[in-house]
């Protein structure tokens, strides 16, 4: 494969290890990167805003990008976080609509960017590109509907603990005495994530840290006990 001097070699290892862009045709990938770049973002730093024209599609190399909105009082409402590998703003560019939500670097963080001109003319020349993009909003759709499904039929400690383990998936560290969550994460955005207040996401947490199944460390998790949290995400409601 051929690629642009700006990639590093890194970089190029954390696309070929997504699924949705090592799963296309080499020729498609070797394509796209020639029309491709590359950003760099600070923490803090905006990707995109909240009703912006579409300015293309993102591949997140290096970091964390949160995805967000504005509350009425004017707080950040946290809705998602993307690790190296993750396709973003693929929504706008397919239904040429304005930006749906805030795009930010949660930490020092390097996108690929293509433009939408590029992926216009990316997919008239290549359907493979087309029915990958389709998959994975199709993948997006029905983690929609398992996250609303969970909404409406699980209990708060059920959503946060599902929702705990679908981040340890993504930036867990295995560790002797558990996995590790490595993302700083406030109680307020844990609680933005599934719909509850503050107050009650560190009630939970406190009664998980004596039950043995979490640990609270300098602002970050260690769950020390996965498999007690993934019963508890799995509990079916009481009828």
């Amino acid at each position: 494969m051929t690629f642009p001097s700006m990639l590093s070699e890194s970089h190029l290892a954390v696309l070929l290890a997504s699924p949705w862009f090592g799963g296309l045709p080499e020729q498609v990938r070797d394509d796209m990167l020639a029309r491709a770049g590359v950003r760099a973002l600070n923490t803090g730093q905006q990707l995109f805003r909240c009703g912006e024209p579409p300015d293309g599609l993102y591949i997140v190399l290096q970091g964390i990008i949160r995805l967000s909105n504005t509350t009425r009082d004017g707080q950040e409402a946290v809705l998602n976080f993307y690790e190296p590998g993750s396709w973003l703003g693929e929504v706008s560019m397919l239904d040429h609509s304005n930006r749906l939500h805030d795009a930010h670097a949660h930490e020092p963080s390097q996108v690929l960017h293509i433009s939408p001109l590029a992926l216009g003319e990316l997919c008239e020349r290549h359907p493979a590109l087309v029915r990958m993009l389709l998959d994975l909003e199709v993948s997006r759709l029905r983690a929609m509907l398992v996250a609303f499904s969970a909404f409406s039929t699980q209990s708060l400690e059920q959503r946060l603990a599902g929702r705990l383990l679908g981040l340890s998936e993504s930036f867990g560290t295995k560790e002797a005495q558990g996995v590790a969550l490595d993302l700083r994460l406030s109680q307020e955005s844990m609680a933005q994530l599934i719909g509850a207040t503050r107050q009650r996401v560190n009630q939970v947490l406190k009664q998980w840290e004596q039950q043995g199944l979490i640990r609270q460390r300098y602002g970050q998790l260690l769950l020390l006990r996965p498999d007690a949290l993934q019963t508890l995400a799995q509990e079916r409601p009481d009828r």
